[in-house]
């Protein structure tokens, strides 16, 4: 309960310039508050440049603070969940925090760890990181856009497709760079019948949302039972079972192999490519896999989002080998040289400098961290230490 100031403390509070009276009943904390001068340096940093508006300047001096605490709170669930000395609990308390902050900033690094942690040992983990994601591609960081889309599935069920129709295309309109509202319109046209809409929004999802393995899924069954494209089918139930190896891949290719046999073939041989070696990496994540792509030239940032997780995947498979670090080295001299961007058409520069500075961000001296306790995880007492080069990676 809040005390009265002794007569010493009220001096000290209600100065002649404080405007606060003397019998002022305050918490304990304000007992030892004590005001301090900015300096003049730190008044002319805030103030905004020449010609410059003062709105502006303060919303990029707040999206840089934004952009610190996700990368510290970020980083802190990475290593909780890299590291083999948290608990369980801790563990999924970094993944909650890797979805917080993937829905409130559409953090990509955010996602990037989630999908990650799939092929963690602990299936647990690996199913609550599942549905992490799930709700992370599912929902908006405006909760007015999540209202309207609450709305909008309402009327679909019971039958006003046109009302819902409009509000997805208001959607869209008002966030053409997200990827959900593309895959809400595309089961609302599936459900009036039109193939050619589907298939036209499901791939709109992926090319914003590259990562999201169960659209690849919905897209690879409309493409093998509508359009009969049997190869195009193959290649996203492959890459949506790389992603998450929770899904029920093998049942789905089954089926496929039971309509186009020659693809299983293909399949053994590619599989056998990508086995994983602590001699090298995989063959997929060598830029021979992604430089053809559309994606590469035409869309970079997406490319290079999907390139990170299949990375991501790989970091966490290797780290629970134990590698020594002659081994690291290696692996990482072999990424690092084939991935230099001098070495491939200027087309693709922008696509190959991303992952060659990811490849250089010194992860392999983050993974190595990791296993000490020098970097902060999810713990009821932190320590202090902080690792600046992990942060700058993030």
């Amino acid at each position: 309960r809040p005390r009265l100031l002794t007569s010493s403390q009220r001096q000290v509070v209600t100065g002649p310039r404080s405007g606060l009276r003397p019998n002022l009943r305050l918490p304990r904390r304000a007992q030892s508050f004590e005001f301090v001068m900015p300096t003049a340096k730190q008044v002319m940093d805030h103030l905004p440049d020449v010609g410059q508006d003062s709105d502006q300047k303060g919303f990029e001096d707040l999206c840089t603070r934004w952009n610190r605490e996700e990368a510290e709170a970020v980083d802190k669930a990475k290593r909780t969940l890299q590291s083999p000395n948290t608990t369980k609990e801790q563990k999924v308390r970094g993944i909650e925090e890797l979805e917080y902050w993937a829905i409130r900033r559409g953090g990509y690094d955010a996602e990037i760890v989630l999908i990650g942690t799939l092929k963690a040992e602990d299936k647990e983990l690996a199913g609550q990181a599942h549905i992490s994601l799930k709700k992370t591609w599912a929902s908006h960081f405006n909760a007015w856009v999540n209202s309207g889309i609450s709305n909008a599935k309402v009327m679909q069920e019971r039958g006003r497709t046109d009302e819902a129709m409009k509000v997805y295309n208001k959607v869209i309109f008002e966030n053409p760079l997200w990827g959900e509202g593309y895959h809400l319109r595309a089961k609302l046209h599936n459900q009036l019948g039109d193939v050619n809409r589907t298939l036209e929004d499901l791939r709109k999802t992926l090319e914003y949302c590259p990562n999201n393995y169960v659209v690849m899924v919905e897209l690879g069954l409309t493409l093998m039972d509508k359009w009969k494209d049997y190869k195009g089918a193959h290649d996203l139930f492959q890459n949506a079972g790389d992603l998450c190896p929770v899904l029920p891949i093998d049942a789905l290719l089954e089926i496929l192999y039971s309509k186009a046999p020659h693809l299983k073939v293909e399949a053994e041989a590619s599989k056998s490519e990508n086995v994983f070696s602590m001699e090298a990496p995989p063959q997929r994540l060598l830029p021979e896999g992604w430089v053809d792509k559309f994606e590469a030239t035409e869309r970079p940032n997406q490319a290079f989002l999907r390139v990170g997780a299949e990375l991501e995947q790989w970091f966490a498979k290797l780290q629970q080998q134990n590698p020594t670090r002659r081994q690291q080295r290696k692996l990482w001299g072999i990424l690092v040289i084939a991935w230099d961007p001098d070495k491939h058409p200027r087309e693709l520069r922008s696509f190959t400098t991303q992952v060659h500075g990811l490849l250089k961000s010194r992860r392999e001296r983050e993974l190595a961290k990791a296993r000490r306790s020098e970097g902060k995880t999810m713990e009821v007492v932190d320590d202090d230490g902080q690792d600046e080069d992990a942060a700058a990676f993030l």
